[in-house]
C-alpha cells in the first residue's frame, strides 16, 4: 500500500511544477549511490511513511539523504554529489577548474581561461587539454539552478567556434570539442551533438557514463561533498583553488589558518579518506 502510495502522488518540483512521484527514478536514484540493494529497500520502505500529495521533490530528497548519510558516507556522497558541484559556485570560475582537474586525471596537461585563434576571429576557451598532439578544447556551462538544461542553440554556438578554430593557425592539433555542465542536456541537444561528433559532459551525457559516473569513478570529489566542513572554511578554501578533496589531505597548515580545530581536522580526514578507499 505504501508503495502504490508513492507511485500514485503527485509532488511538487523547485520550480513550482507538479508531477507524478516515479518509484522507478527513485529507485534507481538510490542504486547509483552504491548501496547495497537491501538498504536501498529499507530506505525505500521508509520513505514511502512520509510521502503525501502535494510533498516538495525538496523534501523528499532532504529525507532520503538523512537516511542514506546513516548508512554510507560514501553513499551519501554520491547522492548529493550534483548538489555539491551547485555548489561549486556562483561564477563559474571554480567549475572551469574542476572541469580542467578532470581532464588532467584522464592524462591532459591543461589550461584555463586561454584565448586562441580561429580562421576569422580570436575566442577565449575555458579549458584547453592537450596531450602529445592531440588537444581538445571545453566550453563550461556553469547554472546556479539545477533545473536549467543546456539546449540546442549552445551546443549550435559551440559548433560554430569549433568550426573557426579548427581552420585556424591555432587548430592544426584540435581534435575534440567538449561541453561541460553541471545540469543537463536537452533531448534535441544530445542528438544534434552526437551526429556531429560534438562531446558532452553533463548530469545525462554521456550516455553510457555520465559526467557524474566519472567523477565517481576517478574519485574527483568536490570539497563541497564533504557535509562535516562548514560553508564558511569551504569557501576560504574554494578560495585558495583547493576544490578536490583529495586537495586537503596534505594541507592541514591551511586547515589550522582558516580556523579549524584539530577534531575538526580529524573528522574531516577521516571522510576523505573513506571517499579516497
Amino acid at each position: 500500500m505504501k508503495i502504490k502510495k508513492m507511485q500514485s502522488s503527485n509532488v511538487i518540483k523547485s520550480n513550482g511544477d507538479i508531477e507524478r512521484f516515479s518509484m522507478r527514478k527513485f529507485n534507481k536514484s538510490l542504486r547509483r549511490t552504491g548501496l547495497d540493494s537491501m538498504y536501498c529497500n529499507q530506505i525505500s520502505k521508509a520513505v514511502a511513511d512520509k510521502i503525501h500529495p502535494g510533498i516538495r521533490t525538496k523534501d523528499i530528497y532532504n529525507e532520503t539523504f538523512k537516511l542514506i548519510k546513516k548508512t554510507s558516507v560514501i553513499a551519501a556522497v554520491h547522492y548529493s554529489l550534483k548538489k555539491a558541484i551547485l555548489e561549486l559556485g556562483p561564477t563559474g570560475f571554480i567549475f572551469e577548474l574542476f572541469v580542467a582537474r578532470y581532464f588532467e586525471c584522464i592524462g591532459y596537461k591543461t589550461y584555463v581561461g586561454t584565448t586562441l585563434q580561429g580562421q576569422f576571429v580570436k575566442h577565449e576557451v575555458d579549458v584547453v587539454a592537450v596531450k602529445n598532439n592531440y588537444m581538445v578544447c571545453v566550453e563550461c556551462k556553469f547554472h546556479n539552478m539545477v533545473r536549467t538544461k543546456n539546449d540546442i542553440k549552445i551546443v549550435l554556438y559551440v559548433k560554430s567556434r569549433w568550426d573557426d578554430l579548427k581552420k585556424g593557425p591555432d587548430g592544426k592539433y584540435l581534435r575534440e570539442f567538449y561541453v561541460a555542465t553541471n545540469t543537463s542536456f536537452t533531448g534535441d541537444a544530445l542528438i544534434y551533438s552526437n551526429g556531429i561528433g560534438l562531446k558532452l559532459l553533463g548530469v545525462n551525457a554521456p550516455e553510457d557514463e555520465s559526467f557524474l559516473d566519472k567523477i565517481k569513478k576517478h574519485k574527483l570529489y568536490p570539497i563541497t561533498s564533504l557535509k562535516r566542513l562548514k560553508k564558511i572554511y569551504c569557501q576560504e578554501l574554494i578560495r585558495e583553488k583547493l576544490i578536490l578533496c583529495s586537495d586537503l589531505l596534505d594541507k592541514r597548515a591551511i586547515l589550522k589558518k582558516i580556523g579549524m580545530s584539530d577534531e575538526e581536522i580529524r573528522n574531516l580526514y577521516t571522510d576523505i579518506n573513506k571517499l579516497m578507499e
